[in-house]
């Protein structure tokens, strides 16, 4: 874990997030294409960060989870299974995961959830801040994930938001109580350029420099 972005990672937390954030200042995401054996990746996190568990695809999806929920309890780092809430509740996970599409087309699964679950979901548009912010305080996600915040190697081509897009992104999550966390791009040299945002928290694939690049 580059010791340079882990304390910026932390100014933006403690000062965006508060004291009492319930996410971490790092966040890893795994992948099956950049990040196919996650292992060394979370190994290199420092206690206090957090897993979201991917994978979608892997063939023991359940096995490698339980693997991976055991090393980050070892370590303290929170562990989130991703749009599965069945493996979750199977891997005793800290928490749960949903892609954008399930926030906007079964917003009411965060409900099924139970009160201890921490509770994140991804976010491309202002339409999806609108549409959970009407959910019940009680139900709202603890964190969305604002992407892309840069240019990324998950999707070559694709534009980055624009500052005022993340501006309003990131004033809505904080209105309705959830914490602004940004995904895309973010390394070293460009988590500089979030100095001044309302981020508090920063996610990634490449976080350890152990990512492989996408298949051509």
């Amino acid at each position: 874990m580059d010791k340079a972005l882990l304390k910026q990672a932390r100014g933006l937390n403690l000062r965006n997030g508060g004291p009492n954030c319930p996410i971490p200042p790092i966040v890893l995401m795994t992948d099956d294409q950049r990040l196919p054996d996650p292992e060394p990746a979370i190994r290199a996190l420092p206690s206090g960060c957090m897993v979201i568990f991917r994978h979608y695809d892997h063939p023991m999806r359940a096995k490698l989870g339980a693997k991976l929920r055991a090393i980050c309890h070892a370590r303290r780092i929170l562990f989130l299974v991703a749009n599965d809430v069945a493996l979750a509740l199977r891997l005793d996970a800290d928490g749960l995961h949903f892609p954008e599409y399930r926030a906007l087309t079964d917003p009411g699964i965060y409900r099924q959830l139970p009160a201890r679950f921490l509770r994140t979901s991804a976010c491309h548009s202002l339409q999806t801040i609108r549409k959970l912010a009407l959910l019940p305080e009680s139900t709202r996600p603890d964190g969305v994930l604002i992407s892309p915040i840069f240019s990324t190697r998950s999707h070559p081509g694709a534009a980055p938001m624009s500052w005022t897009e993340i501006r309003q992104t990131t004033r809505m999550c904080q209105q309705a109580d959830m914490t602004p966390i940004g995904l895309g791009g973010i390394n070293t040299q460009t988590i500089a350029n979030l100095r001044t945002s309302a981020l508090a928290s920063v996610a990634g694939i490449g976080f350890s420099g152990i990512s492989h690049p996408p298949p051509r």
